[in-house]
């Protein structure tokens, strides 16, 4: 799957050891590692990046209780693998604490519930050395993310039949059945007179792809930070950014892992590649006959629903001198390439409709 050619070696610049294999989102420097990251002659960079990360992820939840909620859980669990650590240390580390120190690490929750968890400032400073230190490691990671509850994708939830039991409860037809289903839009009738190209099939796989990163790059919550998810999205699908024509599936996907590869600030391991074109194969070829493209379609409903809030917050943001982007990239649509406008997304939007009319009338071709 990889075509990309190989490129000189460059040596982290922390250590001058080891390849460079990350770059820090605040300077710019090339390093190898977590270890090098965190290093004294790194330090300044990295602790003032992540207390930015605490504020901009405060700032953007100040009407959002669920997600201050989310913030603090995430400071709670790290607080609990702080006391973990430390407990498999003691026997190597010969100086105790005293009381007044373990009370310290033992009252976390106390400790932030008179705290204004708008004021990013407050909740900074009552965070111990180690557990800044472990949060800051954690955001760096990705790790952060994986603390909160699992996203279960909506692809993997089956569609409500025709015919269903009459003994089922009502519970159990809402977690069977409409768990997080996306409602499909009405679109107009497909113009059957129309002549298409049979190459349509490949761009339709072209966007689902991408779209299924970007649903689990995300976990499920890009409509919350949607004109930055937006971005994402046309920065790695060729067919909406440059209406691209594919010849096939395969150009179709490899397209949207070579963007993938070529943006420092995206999730590129085995496993996420790998987990995204499962999940965009799952939608195309959704294991129900009778269901047909439905899956596809919902797909598309939710890329129109993102790109039309994207819409809405460019609005909002118009007249802000900062816009509040979630803590997975606080500078990262400063280095992309694309200018989202309404008229770009007015684009996308049309062609979105012109996909799901074209599928609900020949989605039968779609593999033919």
């Amino acid at each position: 799957m990889d075509r990309m050619n190989a490129k000189e070696v460059e040596y982290c610049k922390l250590c001058n050891k080891k390849p460079k294999s990350y770059t820090c989102p605040r300077c710019g420097i090339g390093y190898c590692n977590l270890d090098c990251y965190k290093s004294e002659v790194h330090l300044e960079c990295s602790e003032s990046f992540y207390k930015q990360c605490v504020e901009e992820e405060l700032k953007s939840s100040e009407s959002d209780p669920e997600a201050r909620r989310k913030m603090i859980e995430i400071l709670k669990r790290v607080h609990e693998g702080d006391i973990e650590n430390d407990m498999s240390m003691e026997s190597e580390d010969e100086e105790e604490l005293d009381s007044d120190d373990e009370a310290n690490l033992l009252d976390l929750e106390t400790r932030l519930k008179d705290i204004d968890l708008d004021n990013p400032d407050q909740v900074w400073a009552i965070l111990s050395d180690a557990e800044k230190q472990e949060f800051e490691a954690l955001v760096k990671s990705g790790e952060a993310y994986k603390l909160l509850p699992p996203w279960l994708p909506w692809w993997t939830i089956h569609k409500k039949p025709l015919i269903e039991s009459l003994d089922i409860t009502e519970e159990e037809k809402h977690d069977k059945h409409e768990t997080e289903y996306p409602v499909i839009i009405d679109v107009q009738p497909f113009n059957e007179q129309m002549m298409i190209s049979p190459k349509i099939r490949f761009n339709i796989m072209n966007v689902i792809y991408a779209y299924t990163y970007i649903a689990l790059y995300y976990n499920g919550d890009y409509l919350n930070c949607a004109e930055e998810a937006a971005n994402t999205f046309l920065s790695i699908c060729e067919n909406m950014k440059e209406n691209k024509i594919f010849d096939n599936e395969e150009d179709a996907l490899e397209s949207v892992v070579q963007n993938i590869k070529q943006n420092e600030h995206l999730s590129k391991d085995v496993e996420t590649l790998s987990a995204f074109a499962e999940a965009g194969n799952s939608i195309l070829r959704n294991p129900s006959k009778m269901q047909g493209t439905i899956h596809t379609c919902a797909a598309l409903s939710e890329l129109w629903r993102l790109l039309s809030e994207a819409q809405k917050e460019m609005t909002v943001n118009k007249h802000k001198k900062e816009k509040q982007l979630s803590t997975k990239h606080i500078q990262h649509n400063k280095k992309q390439n694309i200018c989202l406008s309404k008229k770009i997304i007015f684009a996308c939007l049309k062609k979105l409709e012109f996909y799901i009319s074209w599928l609900k009338t020949y989605g039968k071709d779609m593999y033919t």
